[in-house]
């Protein structure tokens, strides 16, 4: 049964219909039920034997994320830079290549208005349906039966933990707000003019998903990954400070000592560098 489009801009548009499809799938897959996601989105890709980490690409580079995949190896990179609702929908764009491109890959990532082809658009729509699905966003209110205001957003982003314009965005395309709305919140935010973070604190909202998050992230499974690679003796410890930690400290743009220490602290007795 083909499941029922509510935008009216995506009526037809198959791409949108899959990507529904799709994104209902997995949320039954991760036992998610209607509304907002409850765990953090890395925690989906992870379950899919992702390593996830926020990398710190140059700021002026025009990408939001990496999807890597190379036989059994999956790695995620996230811009470190980027506000906590940007990661979280690049996170579910990746997710989709991560579920359904079986095929060994490099995706690169890029935001709204530069040329993607199908599987791009197709990922993007996937994000929107599996942050933002569709009946949910139109039963959060009794819409029509009031002016949609700065601050309906700003409480739904919130929520969903997505963009201000990505939910913007969602609005329009279901036919909540207007183009000229969208447009205009599109245009004041490259300019830098929304003022989310003031607007939260006036009106009683969390800002945290407008904010960049202070801490980088990486997959504890990497962690583990890496010790293990150490504590077998695969790797020296020399090599693990000098080559592994120190460039995931140069871009992750954070100290790592935490690690190190701990890879020493549970450091196997009977295995040893100086044995060898």
């Amino acid at each position: 049964m083909l499941p029922e489009i509510h935008s009216r801009i995506y009526k037809t548009n198959e791409n949108y219909r899959l990507a529904k499809i799709r994104a209902s799938s997995a949320r039954k897959k991760y036992g998610i039920e209607n509304g907002p996601i409850k765990s953090p989105v890395f925690s989906y890709l992870e379950q899919e034997n992702c390593y996830v980490v926020t990398y710190g690409f140059n700021k002026k580079a025009n990408i939001l994320g990496m999807y890597i995949k190379q036989k059994e190896t999956k790695i995620v990179l996230i811009h470190r830079h980027r506000i906590l609702g940007n990661q979280n929908f690049t996170a579910a764009h990746e997710l989709s290549h991560v579920l359904f491109d079986e095929e060994d890959m490099l995706d690169v990532c890029v935001p709204e208005g530069y040329s993607k082809d199908s599987n791009e658009i197709l990922a993007d729509f996937f994000a929107s349906h599996f942050l933002m699905p569709e009946e949910s966003i139109l039963n959060e209110y009794n819409w029509g039966t009031f002016e949609v205001q700065k601050v309906h957003i700003l409480r739904l982003s919130a929520k969903y933990q997505v963009s201000f314009i990505a939910m913007s965005l969602r609005l329009y395309n279901l036919g909540i707000i207007t183009n000229e709305l969208y447009q205009n919140y599109l245009t004041k935010s490259k300019k830098g003019k929304l003022k989310l973070v003031e607007a939260c604190e006036a009106e009683g909202i969390d800002p945290k998903v407008f904010q960049t998050p202070v801490d980088s992230y990486i997959s504890e499974n990497y962690i583990k990954l890496l010790l293990g690679a150490y504590h077998s003796a695969n790797i020296s410890r020399s090599v693990m400070v000098d080559h592994f930690i120190a460039f995931l400290e140069k871009n992750l743009e954070t100290d790592l000592k935490e690690i190190v220490a701990r890879a020493d602290s549970t450091y196997p007795d009977e295995v040893g560098w100086d044995e060898l």
